[in-house]
């Protein structure tokens, strides 16, 4: 072996040694940094999100849809209540009516049941 470069051999050895340490340095750092687990497996593509929104928006107006008609039921189901209790009460003030004059009738008959009672007697 030749001594005379191993001085050479040692020093581009070292720096070898050096540029191998330092490029695993930069690697080490490079893994450090970047996203775990991959982002083209955890981060949505923009035409993905722009499909999501536009499902997200068409259910939104179904909703309205649903609401809106759900509101036009209840708004027609609360006018029919109030007739329904419009009628009720009419018919029922009828029915009172009816009943004062039935009574007041009664009271008639009576009164004039009891007077040919006292003529048949008398």
């Amino acid at each position: 072996m030749n001594l005379d470069h191993a001085d050479i051999v040692g020093i581009a050895f070292l720096v070898g040694m050096a540029l191998l340490s330092g490029y695993f340095l930069l690697l080490r750092i490079k893994e450090f940094y970047t996203e775990k687990p991959d982002p083209k497996l955890t981060y949505a593509t923009i035409a993905e999100l722009e499909k999501l929104r536009g499902q997200l928006d068409q259910f939104q107006r179904d909703t309205k849809a649903d609401l809106d008609a759900l509101d036009q039921r209840r708004s027609r189901s609360v006018a029919g209540i109030h007739e329904l209790i419009r009628k009720n009460a009419e018919h029922i003030a009828a029915l009172i009516a009816q009943i004062e004059m039935a009574g007041q009738r009664l009271s008639e008959l009576t009164t004039k049941t009891e007077r040919l009672q006292e003529k048949i007697r008398s």
